[in-house]
C-alpha cells in the first residue's frame, strides 16, 4: 500500500486556507465582419467556484519613455487537482481577473498552483 505524506482529505477540512472562489475561463473568440477576433470569455466545464487562497508573489514598476506601468503577480492555490488548465486560459477571483502565466500541480495529485499578472 502507498502512502503519501499529505492526505488530499485534509483540504476539505481546511476551508478558511482557501477563502475565495476562482472560476477559469477558456476564450471562445469569435471572427467579426472584418476578420478580427473578438474575445469571449467562458466558464471552463467543471472549473466554477473552485475554492482557493490567493496573494501578491511580486511586482515591479516598468518605466518608459512615454508611460510608467506596474505588473504585479499573484500565486493562486487552487484546493484540487486541474490537470486541464493551461496558459491560455485566465482565473477570476473575487471578481478580479487574473491572466494564467504558468500552472503547476503537486506530484500527489491534491492541489494545483497557479502564476498570474492582475488584468487591470
Amino acid at each position: 500500500m502507498t502512502r503519501t505524506i499529505f492526505d488530499p482529505r485534509m483540504t476539505t477540512t481546511l476551508a478558511d486556507f482557501f477563502p475565495s472562489l476562482c472560476t477559469i475561463q477558456e476564450d471562445v473568440g469569435i471572427e467579426d465582419d472584418y476578420g478580427q477576433v473578438v474575445h469571449s470569455w467562458v466558464a471552463l466545464a467543471g472549473h466554477s467556484d473552485i475554492p482557493v487562497a490567493h496573494g501578491p508573489n511580486k511586482g515591479r514598476e516598468v518605466k518608459q519613455f512615454d508611460q510608467t506601468y506596474v505588473v504585479s503577480n499573484y500565486t493562486l492555490s487552487l484546493r484540487g487537482y486541474y490537470p486541464t488548465i493551461t496558459e491560455k486560459m485566465r482565473a477570476v477571483v473575487d471578481s478580479v481577473v487574473f491572466d494564467i502565466l504558468l500552472v503547476q500541480t503537486d506530484s500527489h495529485g491534491v492541489t494545483t498552483r497557479i502564476l498570474t499578472n492582475e488584468v487591470t
